[in-house]
This record gives structure tokens, C-alpha cells and sequence, in this order.
């Protein structure tokens, strides 16, 4: 652009040479030529830019692996349409599959042991609310009706030398010898047939005569009165009642307090470093996954393959580029030579004209997006781009062709 103003300069300059040395001569027309200050004819008015630019995708990127590995699958083609989201390739990530499972499996044993942990701080945590507390109603009824138990058994060994009981466990035991008497006549008149000694009587006899030995023991038990050990088995129950008993109404000790607060300390630090555990299990599971999410390619837009740099079974490096991705139904206009001189103004929301080599007659209308902010060098000039959307798509566009970009420029400031 440069090398055109400073054509167009010195052709002025010739002309007006020359009119001067013609003197008094008539002076011969000199019809303007359009400049990066002048629009060209049919131009928008006002002060127009000129430059160049190639037409591009809106939304495009070389897409590349965070892992490395051997390409185990590529699933697309170049030229395939793909949807946001869809794997494109993968690498064969049979070593952070294990990985996985063997975090998840940690992870399992880390939240179990921690379940039992706070199963066993809730249970101490219930103890000590319990003691402190106090006792409670119910509890001090129930022992107390463990005393009134104890008493009761005690009376009743104690009475086992009542009269009218002994005599009738002696009317039991003439009772039950009668019997035998009947039982052995019985017997006797069969003993010495045909089986006579395995036939009914011989049974009638054998268990009168357990009964009567029943009996016996009963009334000797009774002639006896109440053993001693029985007496004092029964004290003793009695006395443990009352001491439940004194305990209940008197409530917890200090000392009781005070172990079950340790008991609910020890346990709410267990449970404190089997989260810290569980938590550190569960960030080994996150890496794993994301290891293995890694060894996949997936698109980050919709869009077309445009490009492949992977084929199934090559070795690939983290960073490489893998698969070019575009979205081929949205263009924009790039330019390539607006030096620093113009682009001061130049703002974004300013109209553009852009026409094309390639499809002449083609001309679409745009705004300027955006410009970046960063420069660089293209022979020998500070240029920036800047990026034109057109007001409408034409499907004839196609990548990297180029275009010629009329800008509307900004009053100097």
C-alpha cells in the first residue's frame, strides 16, 4: 500500500513539472486516482481504507492431545461434520483404565472405614447425651421393680417349709405307692406269659414307680425346709437390684461422664483423619479419570474435519496437533496489511465493503468486530488485523481466499 501512495505522489508531481515548463501555456487537466484517502467511484463517502485479507472460518482450532500414547481408534475422516462434544480419536488408555479401578476401589475402603467411624462417633456421641441427661422415670420403675422381683423370689424359697405344703406332697407319696401296688398286681398276673414282661403292665409299672420316687423326693425337699444356698442366692439378687436401683435414682458419675467424653473425642478424631483419607481418595480418582479422559480427543465446537495428523497405531506427544476442526457455515474476513498508520482509524462497529479475486461480482457489506491487540512485523510494517463479519454468508467462500476490504474510517482524533 505504501509503494502505491508514493506511485501516485510522484505522478502528480510530474504533471505539475510539467505544466510549469510549458509557461504561459494552458494548463492541462489532471484527472485524481483514488488513494487510501479518497474513496474509489461508487465508494460509501467519506475517508475509506484499503486493504487486504483472506476469508476465514469464525470459529476454528487445531486440536491436539493431553497425553501421550499410541492411537488406538480414529473415528473421523477429513471432510466429516461432527458435533460438539464427539470423540474424534483415542489412545490406547488400558494402563489408566487400571488406574481408575484401582482408585475407585480405595476410594470404596476409604468411605467404608469412615462409615464406621461416624457410626461409632454417633454412637458415643448418644451414650453421653444419655448420661447427661439424668436418669429418667422409666428407668428408676424398672429397677424398681427389680428389687420388688428379688423380694418375691426370696419369700418364696423362704416358704418352702409351709405345713399344709408338706402335707400334701405327703398325700402325693401315698398316692403315687398306691399305684405301684395296683401297677405290680397287674404285672404279676402276666409276667410269666409270651412277653409278658415287655406288654403294657410291665409300662404302667415302670412309671408309677418313677412317679412314686417323684414324690418322695418332693416331700423330703419339703421335711427339709429351704436350703440355705437358695436363701442366700436369693439375697443376693436382691441386693444387686437395690444397687441397680440406688444407681439409677442417684444418676451418672463424673468419672462415668468424663470417660465417655473421651470416648466421643477419640472417635470424632478417628472420623477427622479418615475424611481427610476419603477426601485424598477421592482426588486420586479425579486424576485418574482425568488421565483417562486425557487419552481421548473430543470436539470442542460443531464443525468439519478439515485436516487429520493421526493414524491408528503412531505414537503421539502431548501438545502435537492432531485434528484441524472448523466451523465451515460462518466466515469472516481477516485482513492482512493494515499498517499502523491506519489502524488508529479503525473501530470496531465501523462498515467495511469486501469484494473477492476469486468471485468477481461478489460484494458483501460488514462491520469491523474486533481489531486485535496485538501487531506484527510483514514486510517491513507494523500491521494489525482486524476482523470483518459480513452482513450475510455466501456459500461460494471458501478458506484462505482473498479479499479486498474498503473501510469506513473514523474522523482523526
Amino acid at each position: 500500500m505504501r509503494t502505491r501512495i508514493l506511485s501516485n505522489a510522484l505522478l502528480a508531481l510530474g504533471l505539475l513539472l510539467a505544466v510549469a515548463a510549458c509557461g504561459d501555456a494552458q494548463p492541462v487537466p489532471v484527472k485524481p486516482t483514488p488513494t487510501a484517502g479518497a474513496p474509489a467511484k461508487g465508494a460509501p463517502a467519506g475517508p475509506q481504507i484499503i486493504a487486504e485479507g483472506h476469508v476465514m472460518p469464525a470459529q476454528r482450532a487445531d486440536l491436539a492431545l493431553n497425553a501421550s500414547g499410541a492411537v488406538a481408534e480414529v473415528l473421523v475422516a477429513e471432510g466429516d461434520p461432527v458435533n460438539a462434544g464427539q470423540a474424534l480419536l483415542r489412545l490406547d488408555s488400558r494402563k489408566q483404565q487400571a488406574a481408575v479401578a484401582q482408585a475407585e476401589a480405595a476410594l470404596a475402603r476409604a468411605n467404608g472405614a469412615r462409615a464406621a467411624a461416624a457410626a461409632a462417633q454417633g454412637k458415643a456421641q448418644a451414650a453421653l447425651a444419655l448420661l447427661k441427661a439424668g436418669p429418667r422415670d422409666e428407668d428408676i420403675a424398672v429397677a424398681r421393680a427389680g428389687v420388688a422381683v428379688a423380694r418375691a423370689e426370696l419369700a418364696r424359697v423362704q416358704a418352702s417349709s409351709d405345713p399344709i405344703a408338706l402335707a400334701k406332697a405327703k398325700a402325693d407319696v401315698d398316692k403315687a405307692a398306691r399305684a405301684v401296688q395296683q401297677a405290680q398286681f397287674a404285672y404279676d398276673r402276666v409276667k410269666d406269659a409270651p412277653f409278658g414282661n415287655i406288654g403294657p403292665e410291665a409300662l404302667r409299672l415302670e412309671q408309677a414307680t418313677i412317679d412314686y420316687n417323684l414324690a418322695q423326693a418332693v416331700y423330703a425337699q419339703w421335711q427339709q425346709g429351704p436350703r440355705a444356698v437358695d436363701v442366700t442366692a436369693a439375697q443376693e439378687r436382691i441386693a444387686l437390684a437395690q444397687a441397680v436401683q440406688a444407681q439409677a435414682e442417684a444418676g451418672p458419675r463424673p468419672e462415668q461422664i468424663a470417660a465417655t467424653e473421651a470416648d466421643v473425642t477419640a472417635a470424632t478424631a478417628a472420623l477427622k483423619n479418615l475424611d481427610s483419607d476419603a477426601a485424598a481418595a477421592q482426588a486420586a480418582l479425579d486424576q485418574a479419570k482425568a488421565a483417562l479422559a486425557d487419552t481421548e480427543l473430543r470436539a470442542p465446537f460443531a464443525g468439519v474435519v478439515v485436516a487429520l495428523n493421526a493414524r491408528r497405531g503412531e505414537a503421539v506427544a502431548p501438545g502435537g496437533f492432531a485434528v484441524r476442526l472448523a466451523d465451515l457455515s460462518a466466515w469472516q474476513i481477516e485482513t492482512t496489511d493494515l499498517t499502523e498508520l491506519n489502524v488508529a482509524n479503525v473501530e470496531a462497529g465501523t462498515t467495511a465493503t469486501m469484494t473477492f479475486d476469486a468471485l468477481p461480482g461478489l460484494e458483501l457489506s460488514g462491520k469491523v468486530r474486533r481489531i486485535r491487540l496485538y501487531g506484527e512485523t510483514r514486510q517491513g510494517d507494523m500491521t494489525y488485523t482486524a476482523i470483518i463479519t459480513p452482513d450475510r454468508q455466501d456459500a461460494r467462500l471458501r478458506w484462505n481466499m482473498t479479499a479486498k476490504v474498503s473501510i469506513q474510517a473514523t474522523a482523526p482524533r
